[in-house]
């Protein structure tokens, strides 16, 4: 990070026509090229008008970018959404200076607080759902069921929806790239389920289950012969899930699956600490792989 200056500068055109920006060279250098550089929008004032910019103040700032942000912030026009970088506007000298003030506190940014692990957890399994659809997710997940997040195609269209509704097949709402029905995302991505199962005739006695069929395929047909299900969990990487859920009950994974000896207390209480257990081995992958995030 390079410290620089956040400066203001104003039209003779209009008295309410300013210029904000930041730069690390001196405001004076930066003043003579949007005088000069007409390809610029603030060089076309110039050009369209015949007169030149005037710096009117500027202020020495630690992070620039950051100051630039906490000026904005500080006034009406805040909200205004795609600037685009020009950051030419009609304002009232009242507005400027409550943003000079902010900016001469704002210090440098402050760190990102880390990110939940279940935001890690879906944003891997979103993206693993995209594979091979040409859809690019923008940012992170921070909810698979009711959140919003952002989303690009191939074709360049950027569009913001609710993340369950790309989960299960939907497509780019401008060309329909990457479009799938909930049976091709289900096979692609590998989806399934993980049971506890129970034998009335051997008491004692729990079997753990992973299928990848869906719940309607296994209702339908007797998957599990003489076992019952008595609890399961829907689970985004089937394999991850059996490892862990055999790591909370401090028992290896036996052989062939067969049933195992286990208190059913024990054993329900690990399936409520599966999903929070995945969260934070995928979190803790994911934070090794991409440390910068």
């Amino acid at each position: 990070m390079k410290s620089g200056y956040l400066y203001v500068l104003v039209h003779p055109s209009d008295p309410n026509l300013v210029k904000i920006g930041i730069t690390t060279l001196t405001p004076e250098e930066r003043l003579a090229q949007h005088n000069s550089r007409y390809e610029e929008y603030t060089g076309q004032i110039v050009k369209k008008t015949g007169q030149k910019w005037e710096l009117k103040t500027y202020i020495a700032v630690p992070d620039p970018s950051w100051a630039e942000r906490v000026f904005w912030g500080a006034t009406p026009l805040a909200d205004i959404p795609f600037r685009q970088g020009i950051e030419v506007e009609k304002m009232e000298w009242e507005w400027v200076q409550a943003g000079l003030v902010a900016a001469k506190k704002a210090g440098v940014r402050p760190p990102l607080k880390p990110l939940p692990d279940w935001v890690y957890a879906y944003t891997k399994w979103m993206n693993k759902r995209l594979e091979g659809r040409d859809i690019t997710l923008v940012g992170h997940v921070k909810s698979m069921v009711s959140g919003n997040a952002t989303f690009q195609c191939s074709n360049g269209h950027e569009w913001r929806t609710r993340a369950a509704y790309i989960a299960d097949g939907e497509g780019c709402p401008e060309c329909g790239v990457g479009d799938r029905n909930l049976e091709e995302i289900w096979q692609a991505a590998k989806l399934g389920y993980l049971c506890l199962l129970i034998n009335h005739d051997k008491p004692g006695v729990i079997k753990i289950g992973l299928t990848y069929h869906s719940l309607e395929q296994w209702n339908e047909g007797n998957i599990w012969e003489d076992w019952e299900v008595h609890r399961y969990r829907f689970v985004e990487g089937p394999v991850l899930a059996e490892t862990l859920i055999w790591k909370l009950l401090d028992l290896p994974l036996p052989n062939d699956r067969e049933p195992s000896k286990i208190d059913l207390n024990v054993a329900e209480q690990a399936f409520r600490d599966l999903i929070p257990e995945m969260h934070r081995e995928i979190a803790l992958a994911e934070k090794r792989s991409h440390p910068e995030n």
